[in-house]
């Protein structure tokens, strides 16, 4: 067997050292810089008038219509559903629903009557 010249030896050590000793490049932003809004889908999509509360988008993180990273309030009801509150921090269309129900605006969540009924229905 043949053993390779010193000076082939000499230049494959250089090269792996002159490569290993740069830092990678990343287009990653910083921590500190990291918004909601960056990782997370918007509370307003999941949460959209006439469409349906999907179980697994609604049971997770949500960012608000600052940027902000919320996890979405709710009520557990007796049937095993969700009643899902939303507000005006959360989205530009504040409004509730049941997990897989549709989403139903509400311009006032604190007085609107079709919310009182599903939390009634909720508990019962």
């Amino acid at each position: 067997m043949r053993r390779p010249a010193r000076s082939t030896i000499f230049i494959a050590t250089a090269l792996l050292a002159s490569a290993c000793g740069k830092p990678v490049a990343s287009a990653a932003k910083p921590a500190e810089e990291i918004r909601g809004a960056d990782l997370f889908i918007s509370c307003a999509e999941i949460f959209k008038p006439g469409k349906n509360i999907d179980a697994k988008k609604a049971a997770t993180a949500c960012h608000d219509i600052d940027g902000r990273v919320l996890t979405p309030q709710y009520m557990r009801c007796v049937d095993g559903r969700n009643l899902y509150r939303i507000d005006a921090t959360m989205s530009e269309t504040p409004g509730w629903g049941f997990t897989n129900g549709k989403f139903t605006a509400s311009d006032d969540l604190e007085n609107d009557p079709a919310v009182a009924d599903a939390m009634s229905e909720c508990r019962h």
